[in-house]
C-alpha cells in the first residue's frame, strides 16, 4: 500500500516567481505575494524568511531525526546553513552540489575552516557541476552524475533535491531514489502537473486553498506531501515531498512550533 498524505498547519513565508519551459512550451507560474506576510513572521522562530524556504521545517525534522550522511542538490539560504549547523554537532558528512558557482563559493567562503577545507577534505564538501546551463536541458547534470563516484560509495540518510533545471531533479531521483534513506523534494507538484513523474489525483486550488493530492508510486513506495501553512505563499503552495523506498513512517511536522 502506498501512503498518500497531505499535511498543513499555520505559518507563513513570502512567495516566488518562476518561468518553466518544457517541450518548447513556455509555462509561467507566478507565485502571488500576500499582504499579511508581516503579521505571521512572529510565529516562526527558526524559519528562514527566504523566498524558497517552504521545505525548511521538513528538512529540519528529517536532518535531526537521522544521523547518517546528508546530500543537498542546490545550495540556498534555507537549506545549506541549516544543514551545516545540524551536521556540525557531530562532524556529520554533508555534501552540497550545485551548478551555480556563485552560490557554491558563497558557502565555501563562509565555512572555510569550519567544516570545509580548501582540499575538500572536511566533513562539509562542495561539488560544482560544470557545463552549459539552460532552463530545460539537464545534460550537464547527467554528465556529472556519471562521473560522481561518491554516489556509489556513501549511503545517504537524507537527500534534499532543489536544484535547477527542473528535469535535473528528476535525474537526481533516478539515481538516489532507491539509494538514499529519505528523499526530500521541493516544489513536488510541478512534476505530476507537467507529466514528468507522478500522477495528479486532485489538482491544487489556490483560490480555495485546497491542497492537491498526488500519487508518486511510480517512483516511490512510500511518500507524504507537506503543504506550507495557509495562507499559502505561492500559487500552488508550494508543497514538499518526503519519500522513501525503504522507510514507511514519516513524522507529523508542526510548522507553528518550528
Amino acid at each position: 500500500m502506498h501512503r498518500i498524505d497531505v499535511f498543513s498547519k499555520e505559518c507563513h513565508i513570502d512567495p516566488k516567481s518562476r518561468h518553466h519551459t518544457k517541450k518548447g512550451i513556455a509555462v509561467r507560474q507566478v507565485f502571488i505575494i500576500t499582504s499579511i506576510f508581516t503579521c505571521t513572521i512572529a510565529l516562526c522562530s527558526k524559519w528562514n524568511l527566504d523566498d524558497y524556504g517552504t521545505h525548511q521545517p521538513v528538512l529540519y525534522a528529517m536532518a535531526t531525526i537521522t544521523s547518517g550522511p546528508i546530500i543537498e542538490f542546490g545550495c540556498g539560504n534555507s537549506s545549506t546553513d541549516l544543514l551545516h549547523e545540524i551536521c556540525k554537532k557531530n562532524n556529520r558528512i554533508l555534501i552540497s552540489v550545485d551548478d551555480n558557482l556563485e552560490w557554491l563559493n558563497k558557502f565555501k567562503q563562509k565555512y572555510i575552516g569550519d567544516g570545509y577545507e580548501l582540499d575538500n577534505s572536511g566533513w562539509h564538501k562542495f561539488y560544482y557541476v560544470p557545463g552549459k546551463k539552460d532552463h530545460l536541458n539537464p545534460d550537464h547534470w547527467i554528465e556529472f552524475f556519471n562521473d560522481f563516484a561518491l554516489l556509489n560509495t556513501i549511503d545517504f540518510d537524507v537527500c534534499f533535491i532543489d536544484q535547477s533545471p527542473w528535469l535535473a531533479r528528476y535525474e537526481t531521483i533516478k539515481r538516489l531514489g532507491s539509494k538514499a534513506r529519505y528523499i526530500i523534494l521541493h516544489d513536488c507538484d510541478f512534476f505530476p502537473v507537467y507529466n514528468i513523474f507522478g500522477k495528479t489525483i486532485r489538482p491544487t486550488c489556490y483560490k480555495t486553498q485546497t491542497e492537491g493530492i498526488f500519487d508518486y508510486s511510480d517512483v516511490f513506495t512510500y511518500f507524504k506531501i507537506y503543504y506550507p501553512p495557509k495562507p499559502w505563499p505561492g500559487f500552488s503552495g508550494p508543497p514538499t515531498l518526503l519519500a522513501s523506498n525503504v522507510e514507511s513512517d514519516f513524522p507529523e511536522i508542526d510548522f507553528v512550533s518550528y
